[in-house]
């Protein structure tokens, strides 16, 4: 696990743990990638789309809103892919994408295990999974999170040390970084 947590901060050219950098865009456009890499977007993924796109990766943004609803990640992330899906049902062939970046939406998917084997089976061997979410470890997160559960718009509890396990399980080398603000990252490596 050290060799890819070294790999990994390597490719984030150590700026993760920048205390001032508290934005995840921040975080994740220094993030290494090669010109072409197929990455997937889920979540509340802001204008990243498009940052991505502007470093010469393809990046594809799931949706499971209606496309007559005008919604952000469309507005904002031209030159960009579009699909409707859901972590549960990605809409993708075996080992499709070299990156899936999730953004606060693990913790809202119905069922998680199948969430989390849909993102292992569309990612290669060797891809990076980058997964954001609450810190359920920290008083103001529950707080949110509660907010949002009280409206039907969470379905899970994990704590960041539950995302490392679930997806231990599933042949991913990683670690979790626990943000300043209310949320963490978890940053791995799919196992060949």
């Amino acid at each position: 696990m050290n060799i890819v947590k070294g790999e990994i901060f390597h490719s984030v050219k150590g700026k993760i743990l920048n205390e001032k950098s508290s934005d995840i865009e921040n975080i994740l456009d220094k993030i290494k990638g090669g010109i072409g890499e197929k990455v997937l977007l889920a979540g509340d993924i802001g204008k990243l789309g498009k940052e991505l796109r502007l470093n010469g990766m393809n990046v594809t943004i799931m949706e499971n809103t209606n496309y007559e609803d005008v919604c952000y990640s469309l507005v904002h992330n031209e030159n960009c892919n579009f699909v409707k899906g859901t972590l549960e049902y990605i809409p993708f062939e075996n080992n499709y994408f070299d990156k899936v970046i999730v953004l606060e939406q693990f913790n809202c998917t119905g069922n998680y295990k199948k969430a989390s084997s849909e993102i292992s089976r569309v990612l290669k061997e060797n891809g990076e999974l980058i997964l954001e979410d609450f810190n359920l470890n920290k008083i103001k997160s529950k707080v949110k999170y509660i907010k949002r559960k009280v409206c039907g718009l969470c379905g899970n509890d994990f704590y960041p040390q539950d995302i490392s396990r679930i997806f231990a399980n599933l042949r991913f080398d990683g670690f979790v970084h626990e943000n300043r603000n209310h949320t963490f990252l978890y940053i791995a490596k799919k196992r060949a």
